[in-house]
């Protein structure tokens, strides 16, 4: 995956999920599917891979399992900014 990728992906609950742009400070997709989110995502960049939006999902997973907060918004990750 691109190193100078502008995408993260935020888990907003169990399926569901918000792609939120850091180059435009803004959520490009909210309340989506997964496969909504790698629908859009190979739509909208054709030079992409299923893999890379795949890993964006599976990390905002990963960190939701760790994670007790009850929304994104909560969340230390977002808070953080990252």
């Amino acid at each position: 995956m691109p190193d100078d990728l502008d995408l993260r992906v935020y888990r907003r609950a169990p399926d569901r999920y918000v792609l939120w742009s850091t180059r435009v400070s803004d959520a490009l997709l909210d309340d989506a599917s997964r496969e909504e989110l790698v629908e859009w995502y190979l739509y909208r960049r054709p030079d992409g891979t299923r893999a890379e939006i795949e890993a964006l999902v599976d990390a905002a997973d990963e960190r939701a399992a760790t994670d007790a907060s009850d929304t994104y918004e909560e969340s230390p990750d977002w808070l953080a900014g990252n």
